[in-house]
C-alpha cells in the first residue's frame, strides 16, 4: 500500500530541546480536587468529603496522586507534541510516572518541559506513525518536585489512516445497549466497590502474597456527559486559568494541523470558546461522533490521561492514604468508547520488604478492559505500603 511519507524534519529539531508555553495561573483549590475526583468517578470520600477521616493536618482535602495530571497544559503530553507534522492527528499512547510528593490544596504547580525522542513505526492503524516522547516535571511554589512524567504520543497522517483497510472492530461502531437487568448488575458492582472504599481498610504489607488479585473496579458506562465532565476537570481547560511562563522560549504549535480539527485562534481572542479544546481543536472528537470518525475512532472516546487516572486511583484506593504510589508505566492499547464499561484489575507481581518491619514496595500488574474483555490499558504500578496507625 502506498502511504504518504512522514516528514519529521521539524520534529527532529525539537528533540532534546526545552519546551516553554503556558502555566496554571492560580493555586489549586479544594473545588479543583473535588471536580477531578468527580470526573474520574472515584468514590473515595477522603478526596471530596471535608468531614472524612484522613484530611490533611491543615484540614484541607487530600488530593489523590492522580490529581497532578490535571495541573499541566494538555495533561503533560505537550512536550511529546513538538514539531509540525502537516495533516496529522495524535493520540496519547502511554505515560510513565515517577511520584515524589502529593499536590496539596493551595499549591501553585508549574511544569518544566522538554522534548525527549521519537521513532517512526509502521502500524496497522495508520501506516507510518511517529511515536514521540516528552518529559514534564511538576514543581510546587517551594521548588519541590511533585512528580516526573514521560508521555508517549502516537502521531499519524489522517490521509494514511483513510487508506488502511477496515479493521475487525465492526462491533465497536455502535454503542452497546444495556438491558435493565445488566444496568442493575453494573450499579450493584459499582456500589459494592464504593462500599469497600468507604470502609477504609488499607492494605497491610504482611497480609499480601505474590499472585494475590485485587478486587476489580467498575467504571461506567461512559457517556458524552462523563467525557465532558472529564475534560472540564483538567485545569488548563478553564477559561483564563493560564499564563505565560515568562521564560522567553519558543514553543512549536503541533496541534490542530488537520483543518477541521483546528482552533480558531483569531476569534478566540474575543470569545475563548473558539479556542476551546472541547468546542474546537483536536479534543472535539471526544464528544462528537463526526470528529471521532475523522481521526479513526468509531465513536466518541475518552482521554488517555484519564485512563491513567483510573488505574492510579484504583491502586491508591486499595493501598490506603498512608501508602504512596512511587512509579507507574501505563500503556493505552484501545480507546475507552462511549457506552462501554471499563474494568480495572491487578495482580501482585512482586514484593520488596523494607528494613522497617511491616512496610515495603508492592509491585502490581494492572490491566484495564472493557465489557468484551478487550484490553484498554495495562502496565506496572509500584506502591510503597506503610504500617497503619
Amino acid at each position: 500500500m502506498d502511504h504518504v511519507p512522514l516528514d519529521t524534519t521539524d520534529i527532529e529539531r525539537w528533540t532534546g530541546q526545552p519546551v516553554g508555553g503556558l502555566q496554571l495561573l492560580e493555586p489549586v483549590t479544594a473545588t479543583d480536587v473535588r471536580r477531578w475526583v468527580q470526573a474520574m468517578q472515584n468514590p473515595n470520600p477522603l478526596h471530596y468529603d471535608a468531614h472524612a477521616v484522613g484530611v490533611t493536618a491543615s484540614g484541607e482535602l487530600l488530593a489523590p496522586q492522580s490529581f497532578v495530571i490535571a495541573t499541566a497544559i494538555n495533561h503533560g503530553v505537550k512536550p511529546a507534541l513538538q514539531g509540525r507534522l502537516e495533516g496529522s492527528h495524535h493520540m496519547n499512547a502511554g505515560d510513565e510516572w515517577w511520584f515524589s510528593a502529593r499536590v496539596a490544596v493551595g499549591d501553585r504547580v508549574t511544569s518544566v518541559r522538554s522534548a525527549f525522542d521519537f521513532r517512526v513505526t509502521d502500524t496497522a492503524f495508520a501506516g507510518p506513525t511517529v511515536f514521540q516522547r516528552g518529559d514534564t516535571t511538576y514543581v510546587n511554589q517551594r521548588g519541590e518536585v511533585l512528580a516526573r512524567q514521560r508521555s508517549t504520543v502516537m502521531r499519524y497522517l489522517v490521509e494514511n489512516l483513510a487508506k488502511q483497510p477496515a479493521d475487525d472492530g465492526g462491533d465497536d461502531r455502535a454503542a452497546p445497549t444495556w438491558t435493565e437487568e445488566q444496568t442493575t448488575a453494573i450499579e450493584d458492582e459499582r456500589l459494592a466497590y464504593a462500599r469497600r472504599v468507604h470502609e477504609g481498610q488499607p492494605a497491610r504489607f504482611a497480609d499480601i502474597s505474590e499472585g494475590d488479585e485485587l478486587p476489580r473496579r467498575p467504571i461506567g458506562p461512559h457517556s458524552i456527559q462523563s467525557f465532558t465532565t472529564e475534560q472540564r476537570a483538567y485545569l488548563y481547560t478553564v477559561w483564563g486559568n493560564l499564563c505565560d511562563d515568562h521564560e522567553g522560549r519558543s514553543t512549536s504549535n503541533a496541534f490542530g494541523s488537520v483543518a477541521p480539527m483546528a482552533f480558531r485562534a483569531a476569534e478566540a481572542r474575543h470569545d475563548p470558546g473558539f479556542g476551546d479544546l472541547l468546542y474546537f481543536g483536536g479534543g472535539r472528537g471526544h464528544t462528537d461522533s463526526r470528529y471521532a470518525n475523522l481521526i479513526g475512532m468509531p465513536r466518541p472516546f475518552g482521554y488517555g490521561a484519564s485512563m491513567s487516572a483510573y488505574m492510579l486511583d484504583f491502586v491508591e484506593n486499595w493501598a490506603g492514604p498512608r501508602a504512596a504510589i512511587v512509579y507507574s508505566n501505563l500503556q493505552y492499547r484501545k480507546p475507552v468508547l462511549v457506552g462501554d464499561m471499563t474494568y480495572v484489575a491487578a495482580v501482585v507481581a512482586g514484593l520488596e520488604p523494607d528494613e522497617v518491619p511491616g512496610q515495603g514496595l508492592v509491585h502490581l500488574a494492572v490491566e484495564m478492559t472493557n465489557q468484551q474483555g478487550k484490553v484498554l490499558g495495562r502496565g506496572p504500578i509500584t506502591v510503597f505500603l506503610r504500617p497503619g496507625e
